[in-house]
């Protein structure tokens, strides 16, 4: 839908008033009030196929009309984190070309780290990524283990502070080189088995920490139990609790999980990541009627009960 050219007067405007020194008060001498939003559901997922009748806007609880409304585009901050220890080499010419398909979606407006991980992160590139530029795996000694916990919170940190949507995408089979395991008797014999999630402190710690960030966490997730690979990658049972790690901390997160068997099965993932934190609201409504200076109180409503919604600005001023 086309955004009529009074809201456009209207937008032009904003842009020039938001570098005001009240950021959450918008002064407007134009007969429509903008707002930009978004909505996520109740796990933080971004809802990004809504319409003009999922919603109804309130100017100090007073009903208002919609005038105009559009999705538009949002710039986004994303992490790329590439896991290059033994346990993915077989993978790692899938991985780096799925990389490579999601580097060309990226927009002008978009900012990207790359970094790889193994026993510790490494920095590729560092916010200053040139999709033009080709990606090299460095062969570091770091890529001889795995702290897949730790690549994650580093993760959160490099995000930390950033204004904007923001996103990590994780290249990985999900092993953690130190996780969790416990005893367990199968047929008389006892053998050492992976944790469920929530009996794994560390993973717990590192749960904690993606609830906390607000950023969606996305995984392209390689030789699990559902999509192995050539190599043996370890007892079925111990797979199913790795994968269910990476699906929690994506549910989590409000983000999602792919189980590829080549690279070109990863695009629908790019293309919902590019919706969920590319994509926004714009919405236009007439203000009441009032010759007071005092800020109008804008409440922007979701016909969804479950659905939350996020606005830009709270109040304008007549």
């Amino acid at each position: 839908m086309r955004i009529p050219a009074v809201l456009l007067a209207v937008l032009a405007s904003a842009s020039v008033l938001l570098s005001q020194d009240a950021p959450y008060t918008l002064h407007v001498d134009v007969p429509l009030v903008p707002v930009d939003f978004t909505v996520t559901d109740a796990k933080g997922k971004s809802i990004t196929d809504l319409t003009r009748n999922d919603f109804s806007v309130f100017d100090e609880g007073e009903s208002r009309p919609i005038q105009g409304f559009a999705p538009v585009e949002t710039p986004f901050n994303i992490v790329l984190i590439l896991d290059c220890s033994e346990s993915t080499r077989d993978r790692m010419g899938m991985l780096v070309s799925s990389m490579a398909r999601f580097a060309d979606q990226l927009r002008s407006q978009d900012r990207a780290v790359l970094a790889v991980f193994g026993t510790e992160v490494h920095t590729v590139m560092d916010w200053n990524f040139d999709k033009r530029q080709p990606i090299n795996i460095p062969d570091s000694p770091i890529c001889h283990g795995t702290n897949f916990y730790d690549a994650l919170e580093w993760s959160e940190k490099k995000l930390e502070g950033v204004a904007g949507r923001r996103g990590i995408i994780a290249f990985t089979d999900g092993q953690d080189s130190n996780v969790a395991r416990k005893e367990i008797d199968v047929d008389g014999v006892r053998i050492r088995r992976v944790t469920p999630p929530l009996e794994d402190r560390e993973f717990v710690r590192t749960l904690k920490t993606v609830r906390n960030g607000g950023a969606s966490i996305y995984f392209v997730a390689v030789d699990t139990d559902l999509n192995p690979g050539p190599d043996y990658a370890g007892p079925v049972p111990d797979l199913q609790q790795v994968r269910a790690r990476m699906e929690l901390l994506a549910s989590e997160s409000g983000g999602r999980i792919a189980f590829p068997n080549k690279s070109s099965e990863v695009v629908p993932l790019f293309l919902q990541i590019s919706r969920d934190l590319g994509t926004s609201y714009s919405i236009a409504f007439t203000p009441s009627k009032s010759k007071t200076s005092k800020p109008h109180k804008i409440q922007i409503r979701v016909r969804v009960p479950e659905y939350e919604v996020h606005q830009s600005r709270e109040t304008y001023t007549n």
